[in-house]
């Protein structure tokens, strides 16, 4: 009896230190993008709630190259793993900065968090990080035709050059944005980069006041890199603008034939009333 109650204090009391001092709520902290070249910072922020903390170790791909553990002089020590540079002196037990990362590092990373003795409770996080190496040139546009009518088709390509990964391209016409009428093309390189090319359509609209359609396309990798293309300005032969897909990027018709149509009236109206003058004169 006196056994199985020791047994059940010896219980409560465990279970009392792991609600009591535990490790709770741990959350990693990994850019989603960074260019090559640049310095990476990666948080791990966590609540001990009483608890001391025993280590703190980061991985990468499963591979560890860095730990802090509070308890051993250094505190902090670094792994040899390729193209990892960790900036000890600015690195502690929450966050850890690797320096001028290179494209290789892509991939995933790990936050394992332990508790002190003597539940060493454990938990671990992880988060992708890409690194992005953007094109060494702007996109460039062109198009099938400088000059259009109105019904007429025009046609723009947009390229990238290779980057890694590929870019995603936008397209503005006469500066608004163009939302979804692109067909977009990713060639594959065997080195592991990749080129984007995008397409757009236009159609030749009618009767508008604006004789001109600019276009330009826009690329961007994640939000770290971004460049826009040169201007490609058409002009219309008549007075005819163009929309993409149909939608008109300079004006309706019948805000243009309405007071053609009115001169047109008081023209054959002025005519008829000269006409009348001049017959009444005569008699």
């Amino acid at each position: 009896m006196t056994s199985l109650l020791q047994a059940v204090m010896i219980c409560i009391a465990f279970q009392f230190l792991g609600t009591a001092n535990t490790l709770k709520s741990l959350q990693i902290h990994v850019p989603r993008a960074v260019l090559t070249g640049r310095d990476a910072e990666l948080m791990c922020t966590y609540e001990l709630e009483g608890a001391q903390l025993y280590s703190i170790r980061w991985y990468r791909n499963m591979i560890e190259f860095y730990r802090y553990v509070p308890k051993e002089s250094p505190a902090t020590k670094v792994f040899p793993v390729a193209e990892i540079k960790v900036d000890v002196a600015s690195s502690d037990q929450n966050r850890v900065v690797i320096r001028e990362v290179d494209r290789m590092l892509t991939g995933e990373y790990q936050c394992e968090v332990s508790a002190d003795a003597p539940l060493f409770h454990t938990d671990i996080k992880s988060a992708e990080m890409v690194v992005v190496e953007p094109p060494l040139l702007n996109p460039n546009v062109t198009s099938d035709r400088m000059t259009y009518v109105g019904g007429d088709h025009i046609r723009a390509n947009c390229s990238s050059p290779p980057s890694l990964p590929a870019a995603n391209i936008t397209w503005y016409v006469n500066e608004q944005m163009v939302p979804g009428f692109t067909a977009n093309h990713v060639f594959n390189f065997s080195n592991g980069y990749a080129s984007s090319l995008a397409t757009l359509e236009l159609e030749a609209a009618v009767l508008s006041p604006v004789p001109t359609l600019m276009i330009r396309c826009e690329a961007s990798i994640y939000d770290v890199w971004k460049a826009t293309s040169h201007t490609i300005v058409l002009r219309e032969r008549s007075a005819n603008p163009a929309s993409a897909l149909g939608r008109s990027f300079t004006g309706g018709a019948t805000e243009t034939c309405l007071p053609t149509i009115l001169m047109l009236i008081l023209q054959i109206l002025l005519q008829f009333l000269i006409e009348n003058f001049t017959e009444t004169s005569i008699r």
